[in-house]
C-alpha cells in the first residue's frame, strides 16, 4: 500500500495562502496569517519539530497561551489559524466555517422523542429560530439524561431530572425543558410528568432603555457620510431608527425587498416569520441611494449590505451593534446605564408613540409583534399619563397624624 505523504510545513504556507487568495480575503487578514507562522516555524525549530501534526498544532496552542497574557478573541483566532492549517494538512481543504465543539450524540429514543417534540413546535406555530432554539436546550437536557446512565425517556425519574436541571445555568433554557417534559407525558414517553421538579427563575422586569429624539439625532449626525463605510452605516441608522427594523432583518435585506418605484420595503421577518410592509422614507431612500451607487461593492450578492473588504459577504447581527456603538461613541450621547445596541431604536420609538398616544395596535404593527400586550411594556415609562391615574394619598390619622404634626415621638 502506498503511503500518503504529508505536506511540509513550507507547502502547508504555500497552500493557506493560495486557499486565502482565491478567497479574495483582506492583506490585514494575510498579514496576521504570516505574523502566525513565523510563531509557529519559532516553535517548531525551539522544540525540534520538523514536521506538522494535529499534535504539533495542539501543543503550539497551549504553549502560546502558557508564555503569554491573551485574550480569549486572540485564543479564538489562534484556533482558527490552527484549524486551517489542520484542514489543509489532512486534505480537506479551506473549510470556511468550524464547527466549535463536537456534536452531540443522543440514543434512537432520545433523538425521535426530541424531535417529535420540535415537530409539534412548529405545527404550533414556533418559527425558526425559536425552534432552532429549542432543539439546542432540549438535546443538551437529554445529553445530560444519558451522561446520568438513562438511554430512554420511559427509563426517566424524578431524581435524574432534577439532576440533570441542576447542571443547566441558563434559567431560560428551563421553561423549555418543563415544556418537554410534559409532552414527554403527554405522549406516553413517560409514566409521569416531570415537569415540576424543573426550578422556576422568576422572570426580571427590566425596564426598556429609551433615548430622545435629540439624543437619536445627534448619533446619526455622527456619521461622516464621506467614506464609504459612512454611508453604509447611515443606511443601518436609519432602517434602525426611522423604520424600527431589527438587526437581524437589517443585514438581510435585499434588493427584491426594497421597492423604490413604490416607495415601500417588504420582507418577511426574521423573528415573526410574518410578512411586515414599510414606507421607504424619503432620507432612508436616499441613503439607500447613495450607498448602492457610490459606496456598495460591485458583486453579486443580493443583500444589500455587505463587508468592507472582500471576501465581500453579507453583515452579521454582531457588525450592525458594532456600528450602533462606534457611533454612539462618536456623537457623545452617554449610555448612562443604559443599553447601548441597536435595539435601543426600536425601543426608544416605541416609547415615545405611546407616550403621544399612538394606540397599541398600531404601534405593535409598527414593530411587527405578534402580541399586542408586549406593546404595553413600553407604557411603563409614560411618566405624564401615569401620573393621571397616580391615586391621592389618604389623610394621615392616629399616631401617625400626631408624629407629623409633633405631638408624639418615636
Amino acid at each position: 500500500m502506498q503511503q500518503v505523504t504529508k505536506p511540509t510545513l513550507y507547502e502547508l504556507k504555500e497552500q493557506l495562502f493560495q486557499q486565502v487568495n482565491a478567497n479574495q480575503y483582506s492583506e490585514s487578514y494575510k498579514y496576521y496569517f504570516k505574523i502566525r507562522f513565523i510563531a509557529l516555524e519559532k516553535f517548531m525549530s525551539q522544540n525540534g519539530l520538523a514536521d506538522y501534526s494535529e499534535e504539533v498544532g495542539q501543543s503550539f496552542l497551549e504553549d502560546y497561551c502558557y508564555t503569554r497574557n491573551v485574550s480569549q478573541a486572540t485564543m479564538d483566532a489562534l484556533n482558527t489559524f490552527i484549524n486551517r492549517l489542520n484542514d489543509i494538512n489532512n486534505g480537506r481543504g479551506f473549510v470556511l466555517r468550524h464547527f466549535m465543539g463536537d456534536p452531540i450524540s443522543l440514543s434512537v429514543d432520545f433523538k425521535e422523542a426530541t424531535n417529535n417534540y420540535i415537530s409539534s413546535c412548529q405545527e404550533r406555530g414556533n418559527v425558526q429560530t425559536t425552534l432552532k432554539w429549542k432543539t439546542g436546550k432540549c438535546t443538551y437536557f437529554c445529553f445530560l439524561i444519558q451522561q446520568l446512565g438513562c438511554e430512554s425517556p420511559g427509563r426517566l425519574t424524578a431524581s435524574l431530572a432534577t439532576k440533570a436541571c441542576l447542571q443547566i445555568k441558563n434559567k431560560d433554557a428551563w421553561r423549555c425543558v418543563r415544556e418537554f417534559l410534559q409532552f414527554l407525558y403527554e405522549r406516553g414517553y413517560t409514566d409521569m410528568d416531570f415537569s415540576f421538579v424543573v426550578p422556576k427563575a422568576r422572570k426580571k422586569t427590566v425596564l426598556p432603555s429609551v433615548y430622545s429624539p435629540e439624543e437619536i439625532r445627534k448619533i446619526e449626525s455622527s456619521v461622516d457620510t464621506s467614506s464609504v463605510s459612512g454611508k453604509r452605516n447611515l443606511c443601518i441608522l436609519l432602517l434602525a431608527s426611522r423604520l424600527v427594523m431589527r438587526s437581524g432583518d437589517i443585514v438581510k435585506l435585499s434588493f427584491s425587498e426594497v421597492d423604490f418605484g413604490n416607495g415601500r420595503i417588504n420582507y418577511i421577518q426574521e423573528k415573526t416569520g410574518k410578512p411586515q410592509s414599510l414606507p421607504l422614507l424619503p432620507e432612508v431612500e436616499n441613503a439607500l441611494k447613495d450607498y448602492i451607487c457610490n459606496g456598495r461593492p460591485d458583486c453579486d450578492e443580493d443583500r444589500i449590505f455587505l463587508r468592507l473588504e472582500a471576501p465581500y459577504r453579507s453583515l452579521t447581527t454582531s457588525a450592525v451593534r458594532n456600528v450602533v456603538n462606534v457611533c454612539m461613541r462618536k456623537s457623545g450621547v452617554e449610555p448612562n446605564g443604559r443599553r447601548h445596541g441597536s435595539h435601543i431604536f426600536r425601543s426608544s420609538a416605541a416609547t415615545s408613540m405611546v407616550n403621544d398616544g399612538v394606540s397599541y395596535e398600531v404601534v405593535r404593527r409598527i414593530l411587527g409583534h405578534k402580541d399586542p400586550n408586549v406593546v404595553k411594556h413600553y407604557a411603563s415609562l409614560d411618566v405624564i399619563n401615569l401620573k393621571n391615574c397616580a391615586l391621592r394619598a389618604p389623610d394621615p390619622t392616629g399616631y401617625f397624624k400626631d408624629l407629623l404634626e409633633g405631638r408624639s415621638d418615636l
